[in-house]
Order: C-alpha cells, then sequence, then structure tokens
C-alpha cells in the first residue's frame, strides 16, 4: 500500500470515499499505534448538495470538531474516544462483515452494556479499512430498532508520526 495522508480526502465526495474504502482491507489497529489522529471526511446525507456541505465539512474537521481520534489497547480489541484531550466512549474493536459492503472491516461498537456509553453513543457503530500504511477510512452508522443502519458520515484515523 501507498502511503496517503486523510488530508486530501476531507470533504471528498461520499462516492470517492465509498469506492476507495471498497478498495481497502480490514484495518489493523497495530498499523494506526496506541493514538491514531481522526478526522472527519464526509458527510452521510447531503449528496445532492456535496459541494455546498465540502467547505463546512473542511473548517469542522480542521478546527471545530472536539473529536480528535481514538486511542487502542488490549491488543487492539478494545479502545476510546479522544474528544478534547481526554478518553471518552470505550467501543469494542474486530474485524467483521461491513455494513456497507459485507466485506471484512475493523468495526468498532459502543454497544457493549460493560462500556455504560450513554445514548445515542451506544447507538454507534464505526467501521475501517486500510487504504495505506497508517491511514484507515470508513463509515459511521447509527443503529436503531429499524434493521438497517443510517449512515451518518465518513472518517479516517492517521497514525501519528
Amino acid at each position: 500500500m501507498n502511503s496517503p495522508s486523510l488530508a486530501p480526502l476531507v470533504g471528498a465526495h461520499p462516492d470517492a470515499l465509498r469506492a476507495l474504502f471498497a478498495k481497502g482491507r480490514a484495518a489493523d489497529p497495530a498499523e494506526l499505534g496506541d493514538h491514531p489522529h481522526g478526522r472527519l471526511l464526509a458527510f452521510g446525507e447531503g449528496e445532492g448538495v456535496f459541494l455546498a456541505l465540502r467547505p463546512i465539512v473542511r473548517v469542522v474537521s480542521h478546527s471545530l470538531l472536539p473529536w480528535e481520534g481514538k486511542t487502542f489497547d488490549h491488543g487492539g480489541n478494545s479502545g476510546k474516544s479522544v474528544i478534547l484531550g481526554r478518553q471518552v466512549f470505550r467501543f469494542h474493536a474486530e474485524v467483521a462483515a461491513s455494513a456497507l459492503d459485507g466485506q471484512p472491516a475493523l468495526v468498532l461498537s459502543h454497544a457493549e452494556p460493560a462500556h455504560k456509553n450513554p445514548w445515542p453513543v451506544r447507538a454507534i457503530v464505526e467501521e475501517l479499512r486500510a487504504v495505506g500504511d497508517g491511514v484507515a477510512i470508513g463509515p459511521v452508522w447509527l443503529r436503531g430498532a429499524s434493521a438497517s443502519p443510517r449512515l451518518l458520515g465518513w472518517f479516517g484515523l492517521e497514525a501519528r508520526t
């Protein structure tokens, strides 16, 4: 794999992110490091107004988003989100089928009762596939009572150098 950066993917069209995700492989937390940097890449809704939303995504991702990334622990099978420098909202990580295409992805679930995450955090499921050395992207889903999860957006993690 090559060594892309998340920076050029911020504000990318969701179709381009889907295509890149489809070519990736299930992310390995060891390749991302213990504390990868995170970025919002695109909103899940609004593909019809993509050009209008693109500048908003770029501003939010670069300067307004309090979410900074993730931490991985226990050999990469769990971790927490990093928000404003604090580790919060524990997740469980495992390779499983993607809700997008059924292929393997690293799936981060916040739903385990032992994690005691508040709603709506426990309804969030994130997926990651490696698209380059130390770079992974994927969709963020909201799982509710219905069988089909709702795509909230796209995010990425990048190993810190």
